[in-house]
């Protein structure tokens, strides 16, 4: 199967989005009381304020991590996307923090 229909597809699956969602306020709650950078501390308030809310940067980079998409799986054109566990899932939020809130603030 193609990793970049993988990409595209993970978007699909609104469970995905709010595991994403989750992990994005996991890492917020733990740097809320960091010394951070302007774009950081933006990022940190706007999911204290939308907190199911996954930004869609961070959407794109969870999405296209080869090992988030080494677990997802499309077959008939349906999206699953249960077998990526939670921890690469946190991982990568983590990891695309300081990117994302760059890009958006």
């Amino acid at each position: 199967m193609s990793n970049l229909l993988k990409y595209a597809r993970a978007k699909d699956d609104q469970n995905f989005i709010w595991r994403i969602a989750a992990a994005m306020m996991v890492h917020a709650q733990e740097i809320e009381h960091w010394e951070l950078s302007e774009q950081q501390r933006a990022l940190v308030t706007w999911v204290m304020l939308n907190p199911m809310v996954a930004h869609q940067i961070m959407v794109n980079h969870v999405s296209t991590n080869t090992a988030i998409a080494a677990n997802v799986i499309v077959e008939n054109g349906a999206i699953n996307t249960d077998s990526v566990p939670d921890d690469d899932i946190q991982y990568v939020v983590n990891q695309a923090w300081d990117a994302v809130a760059v890009s958006a603030f």
